[in-house]
């Protein structure tokens, strides 16, 4: 696979909102993570080992299937990609999206009040109670068409559903965020399940699912400590 592609395969798996940092988290977490993207009739997943470093913010995710390699991303927005099969490497960086952007990071650094909204732009609006629900509404940026405002309802705290409403009232798209594993530092989401609607009659579903996941010394830090051999071969995405 090569790496433009797989840019787009990153891309295509990682389209779910963050959520800003309110506290650092100072420890390691590691999980598995599945995701799944169904579009017309056919069904796409990828399964990945992801470490988050709370001493530094790094994220080291180790992906197994459908092609193995390796990508890590500070909170500069430094990420390395880098494929053994090919022995291939590539660099790039981009300071808005940087590890600080990743849903991983959010959730554990425990931040989930306007899940990145208002660094996006977005201004809350109002909010409302619905019976064991508080839900939030956010006024997007003028320059962020089609999207008109962004309700996120919480439960206990918690976001467990989000959806993105166009100028006419319609859905563009819908989050939900349920079966939460409780640490003592934080709650991360097992499954959340995305349905953007491209158009009248078609949509795309994504679901990422998390499991195994393990704080402090259960954490295996040897499937992390890999080393670029001085060989490799860079090139670009």
């Amino acid at each position: 696979m090569k790496l433009k592609s797989l840019t787009i395969l990153l891309l295509a798996i990682t389209m779910i909102p963050s959520i800003a940092v309110s506290q650092a988290y100072k420890g390691k977490v590691s999980v598995k993570a599945r995701h799944q993207v169904y579009q017309k009739g056919q069904l796409f997943t990828v399964e990945s080992t992801s470490l988050y470093d709370g001493s530094t913010g790094n994220i080291t995710c180790h992906y197994i299937a459908p092609v193995e390699f390796y990508k890590t991303i500070n909170t500069k927005g430094e990420t390395m990609i880098y494929m053994p099969r090919e022995n291939q490497v590539s660099f790039t960086q981009n300071s808005q999206y940087g590890s600080d952007s990743e849903l991983l990071y959010y959730f554990v650094n425990n931040f989930t009040q306007d899940l990145g909204l208002e660094k996006e732009g977005f201004i809350r609006s109002g909010s409302r109670r619905d019976n064991k629900y508080h839900v939030t509404v956010w006024q997007a940026p003028p320059g962020l068409k089609p999207v008109h405002t962004v309700e996120l309802v919480f439960e206990n705290f918690l976001p467990v559903y989000a959806a993105y409403l166009g100028m006419n009232g319609r859905p563009l798209k819908k989050i939900y965020y349920y079966e939460y594993h409780h640490d003592n530092n934080f709650s991360l989401p097992k499954k959340i399940t995305e349905v953007s609607y491209s158009a009248p009659n078609d949509s795309v579903v994504r679901r990422t699912t998390f499991s195994d996941i393990r704080t402090g010394f259960n954490i295996e830090d040897s499937r992390f400590n890999f080393e670029i051999p001085q060989n490799a071969v860079k090139v670009n995405f």
